[in-house]
C-alpha cells in the first residue's frame, strides 16, 4: 500500500526567522499545538533544532497515542523535520520568506498506513482529520508569531 501524504500551507504574518525559531524551539513549539489534539509535549533531549528528541501525546478518534520524535534540520533556518522513531511518520516544516514581515509555512506529513482494514480506514479518515488539526495549528502559529514579533519590536525600541 502506498504512503499517505498530507500537506497544509499558510501565509503567516511574521518574519520567516521568527516563525522558524518558534518551530525549532520546542519551548515555543508546544504553544502552537492545538491542546484538544496534542495535550502534552515532553522534551527528552536537546530542545532547540537538530538533535532534539521529544514525546508527543496525540488524541484522535477517542484514543491517545505517544509519538517518540527525533528532529533534524536539513536546511537550518528554513526546513525542520520530525520523525517518529517507532512508525517512521515524517513531518517536514518549511518556512520561506514572502517579505520582511510575512512568510509562507508548509507542514507536510508522510506515513505508511497499516495493512488491511486499518490501513483503509486510515487512508480515508486521517488526512481529513489532519487538515483540520494543521489549519488550527497554523492559526495558532500566526497569532503566536505576531505576538513574539511584536514583543521583539518593542524590546528593540526600549533598548535604543
Amino acid at each position: 500500500m502506498s504512503k499517505i501524504t498530507v500537506i497544509e500551507s499558510k501565509k503567516i504574518e511574521a518574519p520567516a526567522t521568527v516563525v522558524y525559531n518558534i518551530l525549532a524551539d520546542y519551548n515555543h513549539h508546544r504553544h502552537i499545538l492545538p491542546p484538544k489534539f496534542f495535550p502534552k509535549l515532553d522534551v527528552v533531549e536537546g530542545g532547540v533544532g537538530a538533535g532534539t528528541r521529544f514525546t508527543l501525546y496525540a488524541k484522535s478518534f477517542g484514543g491517545e497515542t505517544q509519538m517518540h520524535m527525533a528532529v533534524t534540520e536539513p536546511e537550518p533556518g528554513s526546513v525542520l523535520v520530525e520523525q517518529d522513531e517507532n512508525t517512521g511518520l515524517v513531518t517536514t516544516f518549511t518556512v520561506k520568506p514572502i517579505s520582511t514581515t510575512e512568510s509562507q509555512v508548509t507542514f507536510e506529513t508522510v506515513w505508511q498506513p497499516q495493512p488491511g482494514l486499518k490501513g483503509v480506514i486510515d487512508r480515508v479518515t486521517t488526512p481529513f482529520f489532519m487538515h483540520i488539526v494543521y489549519r488550527q495549528e497554523m492559526e495558532i502559529l500566526n497569532a503566536y508569531a505576531q505576538q513574539l514579533g511584536q514583543a521583539a519590536v518593542e524590546k528593540n525600541k526600549n533598548e535604543t
